[in-house]
């Protein structure tokens, strides 16, 4: 049978590594710490598969096509591509995806009646390129992407992203090979984005959110709202359901909280936790 061998929850933004420079080196060591710290857990987990909960940032879908939830079945990921690795400051390289894991994902989904869109070509930002700079240097380990819109309302509610994670969950259990999967789901915290309150960072959500974690109190989580990610934790904000579907895979689970600055230069709330029974 096959295993969830770890999981890891992240914050991405392009400025944790494309202008270090500018935040407060104390902030900046803490976090970076807290990367290589859930970086070394993973690699010490020897996954054979990487599945990411993560959202895309409008380079795949426009405000007329967004699907809910979709599946990644590319061959491969740039992650970062030559453009993005400009910007982000991490050297472009090619990571290998597993389209026909992704595949027997996607089918089995669509017969519980999970609604996937699926993707053969999927360009990423730093939803990928970011954590994995730090989580997965070497690049070996093939991925699998679940992408949720967490870009234009409507959304998913975080209750269906947690059900969703679960079928996740569900599904790599029930593989019938020896295969040691690790989750790691990217995203938040609290930041605002190209709205007039752009830079606002709110600890207190963040905190909030940490502690339900840290906890294993994911029903809280699950029945936020829109309305109430929106003011609290802002447009940037949702990106959380990456988070609750990834605890929705494990049940139970807790968090350990390694690292959580609310870093205002870099406009991002940013945490990393390792996940565990």
């Amino acid at each position: 049978m096959a295993e969830i061998v770890g999981a890891a929850l992240t914050a991405h933004a392009p400025l944790i590594t494309g202008k270090p420079e500018v935040s407060k080196p104390e902030q900046r060591d803490r976090l970076y710490a807290g990367f290589r710290e859930a970086g070394r857990r993973l690699q010490a987990a020897r996954p054979d598969l990487l599945v990411m909960f993560v959202n895309d940032h409008l380079q795949n879908f426009a405000y007329d096509n967004l699907p809910a939830f979709c599946i990644g079945l590319a061959g491969s990921y740039e992650a970062p591509s030559e453009g993005g690795a400009a910007f982000m400051r991490i050297p472009a390289r090619t990571l290998r995806g597993n389209p026909e894991w992704a595949m027997a994902l996607l089918e089995a989904g669509l017969a519980a009646g999970i609604d996937f869109a699926y993707s053969h070509d999927i360009e990423s930002w730093d939803e990928l390129s970011v954590p994995l700079h730090f989580l997965m240097p070497g690049g070996e380990v093939p991925l699998v992407t679940v992408y949720t819109n967490c870009a234009a309302p409507p959304l998913p509610t975080p209750r269906r992203c947690h059900q969703v994670g679960a079928f996740v969950g569900d599904f790599i259990r029930a593989r019938p090979s020896g295969e040691r999967v690790a989750l790691v789901a990217t995203g938040g915290i609290s930041h605002w984005v190209g709205t007039p309150e752009t830079g606002r960072i709110n600890p207190e959500f963040d905190l909030r959110v940490l502690d339900h974690v840290a906890r294993g109190d994911i029903e809280p989580l699950a029945r936020l709202t829109w309305e109430e990610i929106e003011r609290d934790g802002g447009n940037g904000g949702q990106e959380i359901r990456n988070w609750i579907a990834l605890l929705g895979a494990v049940p139970g689970w807790k968090g350990d909280v390694l690292a959580y600055e609310g870093v205002a230069e870099w406009i991002t709330g940013c945490a990393t936790v390792w996940v565990h029974p």
